[in-house]
């Protein structure tokens, strides 16, 4: 049975009429969006559920969103270690830390923009909340 459109859900964009009888997606980025689509679904995928930051990007809402975020990369990390078993079956680092970085400057723009004037200044405070949940986890696990 010939495909008329973009199997990918959101796009669905109709195909040509000469269109190959075996195309399924519109275009190479429509293929990729759904296969990650497939992926995150799948009950053995283990990816974190991220909800989307509810807030306006100026809202001081938003910085609770990212701290949120930032707590649950914290424990996603302490839980598995920070090496865990790549693709290829050789030790490498945890995925979640590349998102740290991205993380930490959006918090620390938040909050240069919602500061309250205290003593802390935001990365000895972000360094404070990471020691912090590191340390309830150990107590959690006994480690």
């Amino acid at each position: 049975m010939k495909v008329t459109a973009c199997q990918h859900k959101p796009c669905g964009k109709p195909f040509a009429k000469n269109a190959d009888a075996r195309q399924r997606y519109c275009s190479a980025a429509c293929r990729v969006a759904a296969s990650r689509a497939r992926k995150a679904t799948a009950p053995d995928g283990r990816l974190a559920t991220v909800t989307a930051l509810s807030a306006p990007e100026s809202a001081p809402e938003r910085l609770d969103d990212v701290r949120a975020l930032w707590g649950s990369l914290i424990r996603q990390v302490a839980a598995d270690g920070f090496m865990v078993i790549g693709a290829s079956g050789l030790p490498v680092a945890h995925p979640a830390l590349r998102y740290f970085s991205a993380l930490h400057s959006a918090m620390r723009d938040l909050e240069a923009g919602t500061e309250s004037g205290g003593a802390e200044s935001p990365l000895e405070q972000m360094r404070r909340l990471a020691r912090q949940a590191m340390d309830d986890y150990d107590a959690e696990h006994g480690t």
